[in-house]
């Protein structure tokens, strides 16, 4: 097992949360509540470590002198935020599944070095979907443009992130969390150097979290989603473009594929 802890992130209502209890089913994982402290600390306006560092490193300063560098102050620091959740966690690796931490991904990956990132992508439909029907307070629940823009902002930060860490940061399809459990997996588990992922293989097979339709039958839910693709699918389409069809969600014929999106969408 990688000695290190685990980041589940992506676009809000792609999957998150499912996919990171599904690592915790493994017994050397744990996770809890999503954290979202890390990505207050570390975003890049006047008040985040990269000022401070900035401030605090001119010469002759402290850190100036004995050569720190901004990727070792922030590994530093990330050894106290290591040592607080492995508290919690009861000596396990930890996990957190908040969905912004893909938008201060180099930062937390220089936080933590041996760290490893998961990336969900999810059909723009289906994330719309669910973000209207979560009922939560944000402007893209209640707002099909607000919630393509979401999905268009997230996505391609997830997709240079794992461009640019290969070793350390990989993308994974939501669909494919219930299409092909086993093998997502299993790529966890060569991720993670797990010797049998067959717990979160299970795991992903038979649990959703946080469904948008968890009060609605199976009939209804699908009735909702058939209802919603007929009058907006093509619009998101035609709005993610390039970025759906990278991702197969749209054919190269322009075709869209309305089988990928999820009758009981996930949440987080």
């Amino acid at each position: 097992m990688v000695n290190g802890p685990v980041f589940v992130a992506g676009c809000p209502r792609s999957g998150t949360s499912a996919l990171s209890w599904a690592i915790a089913a493994h017994p050397g994982y744990w996770s809890s509540a999503e954290t979202h402290f890390f990505y207050y600390l570390l975003r890049e306006r006047k008040e985040s470590l990269r000022q401070v560092y900035e401030l605090s490193s001119a010469e002759p300063s402290w850190l100036h002198r004995h050569k720190i560098s901004y990727g070792h102050f922030l590994a530093h620091i990330g050894f106290g935020f290591d040592r607080m959740l492995r508290q919690q966690a009861g000596g396990r690796q930890w996990i957190d599944g908040s969905p912004e931490n893909v938008m201060v991904g180099e930062q937390l990956l220089q936080m933590f070095p041996s760290a490893h990132m998961f990336v969900i992508v999810r059909d723009p439909r289906g994330v719309c979907l669910s973000m209207l029907n979560s009922g939560f307070k944000s402007e893209w629940a209640h707002n099909l443009a607000a919630a393509i823009r979401e999905w268009k902002h997230y996505v391609p930060l997830g997709r240079a992130l794992a461009a640019a860490h290969p070793d350390r940061v990989c993308e994974i399809r939501h669909e494919d969390m219930r299409q092909c459990p086993a093998a997502v997996a299993a790529t966890i588990g060569e991720r993670l150097g797990l010797s049998a992922p067959r717990a979160i293989s299970e795991f992903l097979a038979t649990t959703t979290i946080n469904s948008s339709f968890e009060n609605r039958s199976p009939p209804e839910a699908a009735r909702r989603r058939d209802e919603f693709l007929a009058e907006y699918g093509d619009l998101i389409l035609a709005e993610t473009a390039e970025l759906a069809r990278a991702y197969g969600y749209v054919e190269a014929t322009g075709r869209c594929d309305a089988a990928a999106v999820s009758l009981r969408p996930d949440g987080r």
